[in-house]
């Protein structure tokens, strides 16, 4: 097996390798118009001789178009430029081939024939048209690879462009999201409160979730879930009974991963905006559960009825980039709805996984 591993590399490399290539490409190339000009007397030899006299001139016009006139002027946009000297190196290749048809092909290989005035203008076009014939596959081959790296280069920054723009989304949640938890913190400091030390052990794990665990672009469901959870018990001890939490987990979430930092700052906002102002009771009712492969997430919380800012509640930096990272992450594989109500304000979120 390992012989015969090594054998296919070898012939691969071979096959691969640019100077077989082309000069397989002129082998056949020969062969075939040999075969073709020589089947009229079936003198194939004859032919062979014929084209290999006509040789340079064909390989200078296929090389000084693919290897000169197209980076120069083709890659570049410079369609007429390239259109003039494209015809010019034609013409002039047109006519050497007619000086060789008349100096050498006719006197020395066909000295029955009557030679044609050397430049007769039938004669250089049809000169030309055989010389197109030599130049289609070369220029389409050429032309397709260039096109092939160009698309493969998009590719590439538009990737490179993704990832950016994702990472840069994804570092101003998390130092958004960690500036609200510290204003917990401290709150519960300046109250002397005993749950100030739950606080930090809660906050140190989010921040290890965050800054160890999701610098992947996927991360398992659970450890997600797990984040929320922290997160939510950080909000009971800061609101205590000011505050009613309901969260429901439901589905089979094994083997499930998501992006991560994708639901948390849904219910950050929730939290924010459901207590922001209110003087009685808020509420915040959340599920979560998993689908025929699909992420379903439901929270609803109330609203004070003093608010009205409701473009803030919307349209914050944090559900601004999530909505943002969806789009990029999950296009054509998520649904998102918002609702806004004088007393509720509610999101669903359908994610394909």
């Amino acid at each position: 097996m390992q012989i015969i591993a090594t054998e296919n590399s070898i012939l691969a490399r071979i096959v691969n390798n640019r100077w077989v290539q082309h000069l397989t490409f002129w082998v056949v190339f020969i062969l075939f118009f040999a075969y073709a000009w020589g089947s009229y007397d079936a003198n194939y030899l004859k032919t062979i001789y014929v084209e290999l006299v006509n040789l340079p001139v064909k390989i200078l016009l296929v090389y000084s178009v693919i290897y000169l006139l197209y980076p120069t002027f083709l890659y570049k946009g410079k369609i007429w430029h390239f259109l003039f000297f494209f015809i010019l190196l034609i013409a002039i290749s047109a006519s050497l081939q007619r000086i060789t048809d008349n100096l050498i092909i006719i006197d020395y290989f066909f000295p029955m024939w009557e030679k044609a005035p050397t430049f007769s203008f039938s004669q250089l076009v049809r000169s030309a048209v055989n010389l197109g014939a030599v130049l289609a596959l070369p220029m389409t081959v050429k032309l397709m690879e260039y096109i092939g790296k160009v698309q493969q280069n998009e590719q590439i920054l538009a990737k490179e462009k993704l990832e950016a723009e994702l990472s840069f989304l994804k570092n101003q949640v998390q130092p958004h999201f960690l500036f609200n938890t510290l204003n917990s913190l401290y709150s519960l400091i300046l109250k002397k409160s005993d749950q100030s030390l739950d606080v930090v052990l809660k906050l140190s794990d989010l921040l290890r979730y965050m800054l160890y665990e999701t610098n992947s672009a996927r991360v398992d469901l659970q450890k997600e879930i797990n984040s929320i959870k922290s997160y939510l018990d950080l909000e009971k001890i800061r609101y205590g009974n000011r505050i009613d939490l309901s969260l429901n987990i439901w589905g089979d979430l094994g083997g499930n991963r998501v992006a991560p930092m994708l639901i948390l700052p849904f219910i950050e906002n929730a939290c924010k905006h459901s207590t922001k102002g209110f003087d009685g009771t808020a509420w915040i009712t959340i599920e979560l559960g998993i689908k025929q492969n699909n992420l379903i997430l439901k929270i609803e919380n109330s609203l004070p009825s003093s608010s009205s800012d409701q473009d803030s509640i919307v349209g914050g930096i944090g559900l601004q980039n999530v909505k943002r990272r969806l789009s990029l992450i999950y296009p054509e594989r998520h649904e998102l709805k918002i609702e806004v109500t004088e007393e509720s304000y509610s999101v669903h979120l359908n994610l394909e996984l």
